[in-house]
This record gives C-alpha cells, sequence and structure tokens, in this order.
C-alpha cells in the first residue's frame, strides 16, 4: 500500500505542472486621479472600448461614457433592459452586460440596443449571481458568486457553451473584474483590495488596497496602461501599477555570481536538507508553503557568511506541528529581494 502511494505521488510529480509561489504581496500603486460626479450616481461596471470609459449608473439608469483623461462626461444612453447593469465589459464591437441573476445581455455599441441575451450555461445556486464580466481571447469571462463560494467562468458567446473555469484566488465576496498584463484583476471588498489571479491556478500573486470603502459591487477596467475602480457610489479612481519585484513573474535580480541552491534527498521522508552557496556576506530568508501559496515554516531570516551553508526541514510548521504528504516549495530571498523558488516532494 506504501508502496503504491508513493509511486502515484511520484507520477503526479511528474506530470503536473510547475506551480508558480503566490508571495501575495502588496503591489506597489499610484493613485493618479480620482472622478468625482456630482449628480446622484451608483456606479457599478467599467469597461473600455478603445476610446472612452463606459460605466454603469444604476441611479440614472445610464450607460454612461466618460474621457479617461479628464473624467468628464462625453455621452449616454439609457438601459436598454429593465434590471440594472451590474457586469459590463467590451467585445471590441459591442458592450456585454450582466443585468439579472443568470443572464446575459450583448448591447449595441451604437443605439444601446439589445442585440441578443441568454441564460449562462453554468450550473448557478438560487442565490447566485453574476457580478462583473471581462473580455479575453474572444472569451468572455463572468465572475459568477453565491453565498461563500465563487468562480471566474469563460463562455464562447458563439456557440454559447462553459469553455473554462478559473478560481478567484481564494476570494469569498469578489466584484469587478478586468483583465490586464497577463492576469485577472478583482475586488475583494470585504478586505478592500484589488487582487492579482493567476489564469492558470486561479490562485492570487499580489494585492494593492482600494482607496475607498466601499460596497459590494465595483467595477474594474483598463486602458492598456492604468487602472480604474469604481466604488460603487459617485467616484471612479485611476490607478497606475508598478509591479513590486517581489510578485512580479520573472523579475529576479541578476548576481554576478548567482546563488547556487539544491534540496536533496527530493523526495523527502521525512527530512530535507536545502544547501546553497553564498558569493557574498548576505542575509537570507528562506521560507517553506504549501500548494495553496500559504507560508507554512521560515528556516531562516538571518545574515550569512560567504560559502556554503545547508538548512534543514524537519517536515514540520511553524507550530512544530508534522505537516501531511504533498508538494511543497522552498522560497529563498536575498536582502529581501526574491532570487530562487523551487518545488519539492514529502513522502511519509
Amino acid at each position: 500500500m506504501i508502496t503504491n502511494r508513493i509511486t502515484i505521488e511520484l507520477v503526479l510529480l511528474i506530470i503536473i505542472f510547475p506551480l508558480i509561489l503566490l508571495s501575495q504581496e502588496e503591489i506597489e500603486m499610484n493613485l493618479v486621479d480620482q472622478f468625482h460626479f456630482e449628480y446622484p450616481s451608483t456606479i457599478i461596471g467599467l469597461t473600455y472600448d478603445g476610446e472612452y470609459i463606459w460605466m454603469s449608473d444604476v441611479t440614472a439608469d445610464s450607460l454612461i461614457a466618460i474621457d479617461n483623461d479628464t473624467g468628464e462626461k462625453v455621452y449616454g444612453f439609457p438601459f436598454p433592459m429593465g434590471p440594472d447593469i451590474y457586469g459590463l465589459t467590451f467585445d471590441g464591437e459591442n458592450f456585454w452586460a450582466s443585468a439579472s441573476q443568470f443572464y446575459l445581455y450583448k448591447i449595441s455599441h451604437e443605439d444601446g440596443s439589445i442585440i441578443t441575451s441568454f441564460q449562462i450555461p453554468y450550473p448557478m445556486a438560487t442565490n447566485a449571481a453574476i457580478t462583473e464580466l471581462t473580455w479575453h481571447n474572444d472569451i468572455l469571462y463572468c465572475m459568477v458568486t453565491g453565498g461563500f463560494s465563487s468562480v471566474i467562468v469563460g463562455i464562447d458567446v458563439e456557440t454559447i457553451t462553459c469553455v473554462d473555469t478559473v478560481g478567484s484566488g481564494g476570494c469569498s465576496s469578489p466584484t469587478g473584474l478586468t483583465f490586464m498584463n497577463g492576469y485577472f484583476w478583482l475586488n475583494d471588498y470585504i478586505e478592500i483590495k484589488i487582487r492579482k489571479v493567476n489564469l492558470e491556478y486561479g490562485q492570487y500573486e499580489g494585492w494593492f488596497p482600494h482607496y475607498c470603502l466601499c460596497y459590494k459591487y465595483i467595477g474594474i477596467t483598463n486602458d492598456g496602461e492604468y487602472m480604474y475602480c469604481s466604488d460603487n457610489f459617485r467616484n471612479v479612481y485611476k490607478y497606475e501599477i508598478i509591479e513590486n519585484s517581489a510578485i512580479e513573474e520573472n523579475n529576479i535580480d541578476t548576481f554576478e555570481n548567482p546563488i547556487q541552491i539544491r534540496t536533496y534527498p527530493n523526495p523527502s521522508n521525512p527530512e530535507v536538507r536545502i544547501e546553497f552557496s553564498l558569493p557574498n556576506k548576505t542575509i537570507i530568508n528562506l521560507s517553506i508553503y504549501n500548494i495553496k501559496g500559504q507560508r507554512v515554516n521560515t528556516l531562516t531570516d538571518s545574515k550569512f557568511e560567504r560559502g556554503i551553508h545547508e538548512l534543514i526541514w524537519d517536515s514540520k510548521d511553524s507550530n512544530g506541528k508534522a505537516v501531511s504528504s504533498g508538494i511543497y516549495f522552498y522560497k529563498l530571498k536575498v536582502d529581501g529581494k526574491s532570487e530562487s523558488v523551487n518545488k519539492m516532494l514529502l513522502l511519509k
């Protein structure tokens, strides 16, 4: 039985694609501008049509285009349907909106008329809703939220079929959704954070605080350079995202003499030895993470001399409790900056 289990886990290690370790650290950003609208407004859905930012004003029951530099209203038209528009996106020719619990609407960019509508081809609980939309690679992605669970559902609008599902980064109450710089971005309205979510695994890799405490439903969009977030009231915030080097993929400091690191044995049981060689005296942080991106233990956070060093992980968490078998990651930081993330298999 033990042999079979080890064989299965070894096979899983071989066939599972490498995962990106989630640092879940704060992303640097600048608040570039804030657009405030004096008239009674409840701004929710946002999208960009290549020229203007569009917002759904559920108080005025209108879709409104604003200049993304000044925030001035350009033009707009009334909602073409009865229910309020919450999710809003643009496919390059027309708008898509979620305006009721289960239905999606294709709306003319020219006059706001309904072109077509259909029920989302995804099983939803009676208390679920489509809270936001974004368009990526000819697929309409919908944020489906119900109770304390949520998922991003990809819909092929030509065949009206579900073609993809992506996790919401562990966020139980997400609103707002946009695709930017290779990631989904969504709002965690409980923690008041905008989360950056990995498309492949649906896990979040960083966040920045939303400028304003906001109610549940907000909109998020981007123009390729800036991100725009509403607050469910009278404001739209314009952010410049400055990727933190600690969480930006492939943005790893290059040393003249790179640090060498290895683990053995791998797979391990129950101890794993992590050996690294330092070209200079430096501060090292070496931590262990599980497959969910949660930090399990920190082996060291101290200064080391030049040379070869070895640390031992005894397969226990920071509280001294033994962890279960599975895939783990060790992450090496040098002077507070990411240097190496590698995978290992623990067998018991």
